[in-house]
């Protein structure tokens, strides 16, 4: 049997085992499924919840009933230390957050389609920026006009930078004014899934840096093509290397890639040490280089079925 619990804020963990987002909910997952909500969530969770829906004023008195002396999987990463605590008033507890997150790495058709669909809207947002004058805070906010006109949410939010900002990887747009480079790093949610995806926008690049981004974008196509004959995502990691040393690039500062879904950064792992398989994952592939005058990320978002993989 595993808990779950959903409280103020969505939980991926608790989304992706009862299809639903609904505050204030735990759910019980063993041979069925009972969700428990408060009385003001009754009609909705009775309505859209195709299990047992149990209405509680007490969650621990209700919980109580099915979970006393029993051994239970829980996701650790939702459940606060005063809940747990009261739990295992009735219970004992395991912790099963690794392999809950790890059971969320093989993705369902419906999955993919929906991070496709994200990446899709990424890449349409990407087309509409109007680079002819503003500033960072002005394609920053293009950016998020766009997302709302498309009746979406970001997945995080943007990076944009231009110049000599292009250094930083995780750098947050000012007020400066747009210049021969400018990087924009973004995604959006559909139906909760996210998608990742970084571009350079060469305004006035010198022959140098055209360069530069061309070879970017090759080795990201090389590693998804390469993707069929690695494992894990340790594999990943050293295949990129390579390909980065190849080209004469610095060593990245940041892992190649990540897993993708409900959480922008998710299982499978794709850092040197990282033994997480990655077929049947989606994932972020990014390779990047960060000198001190400026820097080029080239991303997608991909699905590796097992055989071949594909830019969604």
């Amino acid at each position: 049997m595993y808990i779950f619990y959903r409280g103020e804020s969505f939980d991926s963990n608790f989304y992706y085992y009862s299809g639903l987002d609904i505050d204030h909910a735990f759910l019980l997952v063993g041979k069925s499924k009972i969700l428990f909500v408060p009385a003001l969530n009754e009609a909705f969770a009775k309505a859209n919840f195709p299990g047992r829906v149990v209405v509680y004023s007490d969650p621990f008195d209700k919980l109580s009933n099915f979970v006393k002396g029993k051994t239970v999987c829980a996701d650790f990463s939702s459940l606060a230390a005063a809940t747990v605590k009261k739990l295992e008033k009735y219970c004992s507890l395991k912790d099963a957050t690794a392999e809950i997150i790890a059971r969320r790495s093989v993705k369902r058709k419906d999955e993919i389609a929906k991070i496709r669909k994200a990446a899709q809207f990424t890449r349409e947002i990407f087309h509409s920026l109007d680079f002819s004058a503003g500033t960072e805070l002005d394609i920053e906010k293009q950016i998020r006009m766009k997302t709302i006109e498309l009746g979406l949410e970001p997945a995080f939010d943007p990076i944009v930078a231009t110049d000599s900002s292009t250094s930083y990887p995780h750098y947050r747009a000012r007020k400066k004014k747009l210049g021969s480079l400018v990087m924009v790093d973004y995604g959006v949610k559909y139906g909760h899934y996210c998608s990742d995806l970084t571009r350079c926008f060469l305004l006035q690049p010198t022959k140098k840096q055209r360069q530069e981004y061309e070879t970017l974008q090759n080795i990201c196509y090389s590693i998804i093509d390469e993707l069929p004959n690695l494992k894990c995502g340790k594999d990943v990691a050293g295949f990129a290397e390579k390909q980065m040393e190849k080209a004469g690039f610095p060593h990245l500062i940041h892992s190649i890639g990540h897993g993708i879904g409900l959480d922008v950064h998710e299982y499978p792992g794709l850092g040197f040490r990282s033994k997480a398989r990655i077929a049947g994952a989606t994932m972020a592939i990014e390779p990047a280089f960060y000198y001190e005058k400026y820097g080029m990320r080239f991303e997608e978002t991909v699905y590796h079925d097992g055989k071949k993989a594909k830019i969604l």
